[in-house]
């Protein structure tokens, strides 16, 4: 499979510098109603309503920004009607109430997330005494304008009509009623995750030693798309089409072999230590980065990322394509050979069957 090529100035580009978007003025609106500055990220370029004039193109079907509550911040009761929307805690804690009186409430800690399922009213809510962060990945059809509808009694807000309208915001009704164990059941603990290193093995008989070797540490899937099928197939959540969520983990020196995904983005968000985010087939291109820092990894080109740090660092990877995605990630075809040397043919064909292939810069 062909490949592209960065230079520094193109993987730049593709970055987004924390200390430059922290500082980032949100509407006086989004303010009101989410409770939180708003700051787009990353999402279609045509992408409408509180993520419009993203900094960062991506694929259709996700939207992604950075909120932060001031504290003791909450939103107003609201819903997306056509869009799943992941919320992963950076700092916290958060407090989320959802359902028809906002009967139900969770608590989210430091890389936990809540996948929220559409048009379910919920409120989020920073209930420290500092600042509190986090990431919303909206998941919708490729057409979605990430619409946000508010309870009735939000009309009273100091939002003007134009304000709301150009926020893709409307006021009205409650939603659905979710089922009962529907919105628990999608919150993952960061310290229950279990790495798909793991879930490869018991499942596909792939030595845990070898996918560390390719890929890091460990790595955390969080969503997949309902059906996917790969290495991330054993994700505790599932969603729609043209996002998965994970969260890597490397120790000190660690991360994956250069490698590329030949139909979707892979984007890292820092969640905490130092990296260098690399691309070319021998990491030519290092850029470092810092927690917060984002750096959106077009198709077709190699990358890789290494942990800097003197402790393990995690990042959070973002990974998002169009309608059926394969995520089929390509190494060289030396690293397949190595692979086969130190664990045989059967290992080869069987991360083949996961959609890892060893034919990166083959035509």
């Amino acid at each position: 499979m062909k490949i592209e090529h960065l230079d520094f100035a193109g993987l730049e580009r593709c970055s987004q510098r924390f200390a430059d978007y922290s500082n980032r003025k949100s509407s006086p609106a989004a303010l009101a109603l989410w409770g939180a500055r708003v700051v787009p990220l990353m999402g279609p370029r045509e992408v409408k309503g509180r993520f419009a004039h993203v900094p960062l193109s991506s694929p259709t079907r996700a939207a992604v920004g950075y909120l932060e509550y001031a504290p003791g911040a909450a939103s107003l009761p609201y819903r997306n009607p056509d869009a799943i929307e992941n919320i992963l805690c950076l700092e916290g804690p958060l407090e989320v109430s959802w359902g028809m009186n906002l009967e139900h409430s969770t608590t989210l800690g430091r890389f936990d997330m809540l996948s929220m399922p559409a048009d379910v009213q919920h409120v989020v809510r920073n209930k420290s005494e500092r600042p509190a962060r986090a990431i919303v990945a909206l998941n919708g059809a490729p057409d979605c304008t990430y619409r946000a509808i508010f309870a009735e009694e939000a009309r009273k807000s100091d939002v003007s009509p134009e304000a709301a309208a150009q926020l893709q915001a409307s006021f009205g009704g409650r939603g659905r009623d979710a089922a009962a164990g529907e919105v628990e059941n999608r919150i993952t603990r960061f310290e229950k995750l279990v790495p798909y290193k793991k879930q490869l093995q018991s499942n596909t008989g792939i030595p845990t030693e070898a996918t560390e070797w390719l890929t890091a540490s460990s790595v955390f899937p969080l969503i997949i798309p309902e059906g996917h099928i790969g290495r991330s197939q054993y994700a505790p959540l599932k969603g729609l089409p043209g996002l998965y969520l994970a969260i890597a983990e490397c120790v000190s020196g660690d991360g994956p072999l250069p490698h590329a995904h030949f139909d979707s983005q892979e984007s890292f968000l820092v969640l905490d230590g130092e990296w260098d985010i690399t691309s070319g087939p021998n990491d030519e291109l290092r850029l470092p980065v810092k927690p917060y820092d984002l750096v959106a990894m077009p198709d077709k080109v190699m990358r890789s990322f290494r942990n800097t740090g003197k402790d393990k660092g995690r990042l959070f990877v973002i990974i998002q394509g169009q309608q059926k995605m394969s995520d089929l990630v390509a190494y060289s075809p030396e690293v397949g050979e190595e692979v086969k040397r130190r664990h045989g043919e059967e290992t080869v064909a069987a991360f083949n069957r996961v959609n890892i292939t060893f034919d990166a810069g083959v035509v």
